[in-house]
């Protein structure tokens, strides 16, 4: 009798709808604060990569040059480099910005081979 009363116990918890921040990261589409999030399609869509660390960070096989959408909501101005070590071409990304399509608002679809996490917010430039 006592197992089947925790084995219901873990039922019911297991069921129970999450709330408040918890709610917000679930999904494919959530980015966790103090992170900057990166997407393979537009819209949120495909693999999903998150960054927390602060520096240069080269895009692992799999994102490399395949970032299409990417939320910023790391606290400070983010950057995607389209060449590896932080290096040639850039689009910074302000606090909070959410681009569904890194295509139409930025003209960098599939370009970015890593990212900057600086430690301190800078504006974009």
């Amino acid at each position: 009798m006592r197992k089947a009363a925790l084995i219901a116990i873990g039922a019911i918890v297991a069921l129970a709808p999450a709330t408040g921040e918890a709610a917000k990261q679930k999904g494919p589409k959530a980015c966790p604060s103090n992170a900057f999030c990166a997407w393979t399609k537009p819209n949120y869509e495909g693999k999903k990569v998150v960054l927390k660390a602060t520096g240069v960070e080269n895009f692992a096989q799999g994102f490399n040059n395949r970032v299409s959408s990417a939320k910023n909501r790391a606290g400070v101005t983010t950057y995607l480099y389209a060449k590896r070590n932080g290096e040639g071409d850039l689009r910074c990304f302000g606090s909070g910005d959410k681009i569904p399509d890194l295509g139409d608002s930025y003209d960098f679809n599939n370009e970015a081979s890593s990212s900057r996490i600086p430690q301190q917010d800078s504006p974009c430039f």
